[in-house]
């Protein structure tokens, strides 16, 4: 399914980070915009250690998955047009 979808090039710190948003958009109050700290506190991503954590949204925003929020200066992302097909 991952290959499906395009995931398989994704390390597990990537994947896991990008379930955790998917997560945490599926149980939102219908805002896109989700804080860092949002996403830290989510099971599959609070024991990665931060600099780990900061590499996997690096490339998940390089790919396209993820992207800064337009609405906020810094630390607040929604999911990107990469990850709406997921």
């Amino acid at each position: 399914m991952e290959k499906d979808l395009g995931l398989e090039d994704l390390n597990r710190n990537e994947r896991d980070l990008l379930y955790a948003f998917h997560a945490i958009a599926a149980q939102g109050d219908g805002t896109t915009d989700i804080s860092s700290d949002q996403v830290r506190r989510a099971t599959a991503v609070e024991e990665m250690k931060h600099a780990t954590f900061h590499r996997a949204m690096k490339r998940l925003i390089e790919l396209g998955y993820i992207e800064h929020s337009p609405n906020h200066k810094t630390k607040v992302y929604r999911l990107g047009a990469n990850a709406q097909s997921l």
